[in-house]
C-alpha cells in the first residue's frame, strides 16, 4: 500500500522531499520510487540554473502483504490489475538496487549495459538538442540514415549485378519494405510490458529476456555481436585495402624522376576504369610473385635476404598491410570509453556524400552504357540473374539497424512520429543504394561482370577522386572502429562478468582476439562482397526475419489479438529468411 504523499513537497521533477521515514521492517516494507528522470547519463542530464534537484530522494512504502489483499480485493469486484501490483513490486527491487549504489540519491548515472545514443547520433552534439537532451525528428532520420549507409555502399554494384538490371533495383526496394517492417515491430515491442528495466531504456535483448529469459537474451546479444564482428572484418578488409593504395601512391611519388601518380600497368583501361583480375583465380595470390622460386631456394642454396626487405614484400596487400595496421590501431580501441570517437560520427555523413558525387562524377564521365539487347556487347546488362541471393544478403546487412534502432529512437522528442521518422530514413537509405548500384553499373563502360565488390578497385591509384576516397574512408574507418569494437565488447563482457570495462588486461585479450580474426580475413579470404552476404544472411535471419515477428506474434497472443492472418504473414516473413540464407549457398 502506497504511503500518502504530501503534494506541496513535490518539486518541478517529479521527486518529494526528504522526510524521515519509519522503516521497522526492511523486508516486509521495501521502499521504491520512479527512477524515469535519473536513469540518463551526465552528458544528457540539463538541469535549469532555477530548478534545483532535491538533496535525497524520498522513499514511499510498499507493502506486499496489504498490496495482496487489495488486489484480491480489487478483483473480486472487477477492478484492479495484476500488472500494476508487480509493476510496482519491481519499482520496490530495483528502488533498493539503486539505493545500495547511490545511497544518498543524489547521482544516479544510467547502468553501463545501456548504449549511449550518441554512439548513432549523425550530430552527437548538446547544441542540437532541446533542454531535456531530446532531439528533433529531421536528426533521428538522418542518424537512421547514417547508421545503415556503411561499408555495403562499396559493394552495391556488384550486388546489382548479381542480381541483373530489373530485378534488383526491384530487390533493393521490397527488401527495404520488409527490414522498415520488422524494424517497427522492434519499435514498438517493449509497449505494454512489465520489464525488469525502465521501457524507455529498454534494449531489444531486454525483450527477448522478457519472453524467452535468458536463451532469448544470449540468442539476441550473440547474432547482434556478429554483426558487428562482420563490420570489423570488413572494415578491416577495406582499410588494408586503402592504405595499400595510399602507400602505392607516396612510395610512386617519392621515385627519383617521378613526375606523375602511378597508373595500373598491363590493365585493359576503359574510361579510366579497368577490369581487375578475379582473385578467385588463383587461391594463393596473397603470396609474392617469386614465391615458388623463394621455396625451391629453401631447398638448395641459402637465398639472398636482401630481397626480402624490398618494397614488394614489406608492403603487401595480402601480407604486411593487415598487420601492420591492426599495430597502428590496437592502442584506440582499449580506451574504457569511445565519447571521444563520436565526435567523428559526422564524418560518416560526409565520406556517404562523397561516394555520391564521386558515382556521379565518374557516370558524367563515362555516359550511359547499356544494352538489354545483345548479349555478345560489352555493355550488356541482363535484367535478371539466378545469383540474385547475392543481392538480398547483402541487403539484409545494408538495411540491418534492427538491434539500435531503440537506442537510436531513444531521445527522440516526439515518439508519436517513430513510424514516420523511421520509414522516411529507410526510404532515404534505398534511395541512396539505388543511386550507387544504379549508376555505376549502367555507367560501366565494359563487361558487367568486371565490377569489383569494392568499385574503388575499378580504378586505378592515379585517379584522382578514387584515391581521395580510399584517404578519406581510410580516417573515417578509422575513428569508426573503436565505437565497433566497444559495441562488441560492452555487449559480451556485460553478458559474461556483468561490466562493460572488466579491466584493461581482459580488453585487450579481447580486442587482440577480434583483431586476430579480422587480420586473418584480410589475408587469407579478401572478399567484401562474400563477408557481407553471408553475415547478412545470417544475421537477418535472426534479428530481421524472426526474432521480430515471433515478439510481435507473443505481444499479440498476451493482449488476444492474435488472428490467423498474423500467423501466416509472420511465418512467411520468417520462411522467406531461411530461403534467404539457403540462397547463398548456391551462388
Amino acid at each position: 500500500m502506497l504511503a500518502k504523499r504530501d503534494d506541496s513537497s513535490m518539486t518541478s521533477y517529479g521527486a518529494i522531499r526528504p522526510r524521515t521515514p519509519d522503516l521497522s521492517d526492511e523486508d516486509d516494507n521495501p521502499v521504491a520510487r520512479s527512477v524515469d528522470h535519473f536513469l540518463m547519463s551526465t552528458q544528457q542530464r540539463r538541469v535549469p540554473p532555477a530548478i534545483s534537484l532535491p538533496d535525497r530522494r524520498r522513499p514511499y512504502l510498499f507493502d506486499r502483504h496489504t498490496s495482496q489483499a487489495s488486489l484480491h480485493s480489487s478483483n473480486q469486484d472487477g477492478g484492479g490489475s495484476v500488472a500494476d501490483f508487480h509493476r510496482e513490486h519491481n519499482m520496490a527491487i530495483r528502488y533498493r538496487f539503486f539505493s545500495r549504489l547511490d545511497p544518498g540519491g543524489t547521482t544516479l548515472l544510467m547502468p553501463n549495459h545501456v548504449v549511449e545514443p550518441l554512439l548513432f547520433s549523425i550530430l552527437p552534439f548538446d547544441d542540437f538538442k532541446d533542454s531535456e537532451g531530446k532531439q528533433s525528428s529531421i536528426v533521428t532520420i538522418f542518424s537512421i540514415w547514417n547508421t545503415m549507409m556503411g561499408t555495403s555502399l562499396l559493394a552495391m554494384p556488384w550486388a546489382l549485378q548479381q542480381a541483373g538490371l530489373g530485378l534488383g533495383i526491384i530487390l533493393m526496394l521490397l527488401m527495404a519494405l520488409l527490414a522498415v517492417y520488422t524494424a517497427y515491430r522492434v519499435v514498438e515491442s517493449p509497449e505494454g510490458l512489465t520489464l525488469d528495466v525502465e521501457s524507455s531504456t529498454a534494449e531489444f535483448s531486454d525483450i527477448c529476456r522478457y519472453f524467452w529469459g535468458k536463451p532469448g537474451e544470449y540468442v539476441a546479444v550473440f547474432f547482434s555481436v556478429i554483426v558487428l564482428l562482420g563490420g570489423v572484418i570488413v572494415y578491416w578488409v577495406l582499410m588494408s585495402n586503402f592504405l595499400f593504395f595510399t602507400g602505392n601512391i607516396v612510395y610512386e611519388s617519392l621515385q627519383p624522376n617521378s613526375t606523375t601518380l602511378p597508373v595500373m600497368a598491363n590493365k585493359t583501361f576503359t574510361c579510366d576504369v579497368y577490369c581487375p583480375t578475379p582473385q578467385e583465380t588463383n587461391a594463393y595470390e596473397y603470396m609474392p610473385a617469386d614465391w615458388d622460386e623463394t621455396i625451391e631456394a629453401l631447398d638448395g642454396d641459402v637465398p639472398d635476404f636482401k630481397d626480402w626487405f624490398d618494397y614488394g614484400h614489406i608492403w603487401s596487400l595480402r601480407g604486411t598491410v593487415p598487420v601492420l595496421l591492426a599495430l597502428l590501431t590496437f592502442p584506440l580501441m582499449n580506451f574504457k570509453s569511445p565519447t571521444f570517437f563520436t565526435k567523428f560520427n559526422v564524418f560518416g555523413t560526409v565520406s556517404v556524400m562523397y561516394l555520391l558525387f564521386f558515382t556521379f562524377s565518374k557516370a558524367l564521365e563515362c555516359g550511359f552504357n547499356v544494352d538489354i539487347w545483345n548479349e555478345a556487347s560489352p555493355n550488356f546488362a541482363a535484367l535478371y540473374s539466378l545469383k540474385f541471393p547475392a543481392l538480398t544478403g547483402t541487403l539484409a546487412l545494408s538495411y540491418f539497424i534492427h538491434n539500435a534502432v531503440l537506442t537510436v529512437l531513444r531521445n527522440q522528442k516526439n515518439p508519436e512520429n517513430n513510424a514516420r521518422d523511421l520509414s522516411i530514413g529507410y526510404a532515404l537509405s534505398a534511395i541512396c543504394y539505388i543511386f550507387i548500384g544504379f549508376t555505376f553499373y549502367s555507367a560501366f563502360p565494359t563487361f558487367r561482370s568486371c565490377i569489383a565488390d569494392n568499385f574503388l578497385n575499378n580504378f586505378g591509384s592515379g585517379d584522382v577522386l578514387s584515391a581521395a576516397a580510399r584517404v578519406f574512408l581510410l580516417f573515417q574507418m578509422i575513428t569508426v572502429l573503436p565505437l565497433l569494437m566497444y559495441l562488441i565488447r560492452a555487449q559480451l563482457s556485460y553478458l559474461a562478468t556483468g561490466d562493460v570495462y572488466p579491466g584493461l588486461s581482459y580488453v585487450c585479450l579481447l580486442n587482440l582476439g577480434i583483431i586476430s580474426i579480422a587480420v586473418l580475413f584480410a589475408i587469407f579470404y579478401p572478399y567484401v562482397g562474400s563477408i557481407l552476404r553471408y553475415v547478412g544472411s545470417v544475421s537477418g535471419l535472426i534479428y530481421i526475419f524472426t526474432l521480430p515477428c515471433i515478439v510481435h506474434l507473443r505481444r499479440l497472443k498476451l493482449q488476444g489479438r492474435l488472428t490467423k492472418t498474423q500467423i501466416v504473414i509472420h511465418v512467411g516473413i520468417i520462411l522467406l529468411g531461411v530461403l534467404n540464407l539457403i540462397g547463398q549457398f548456391l551462388v
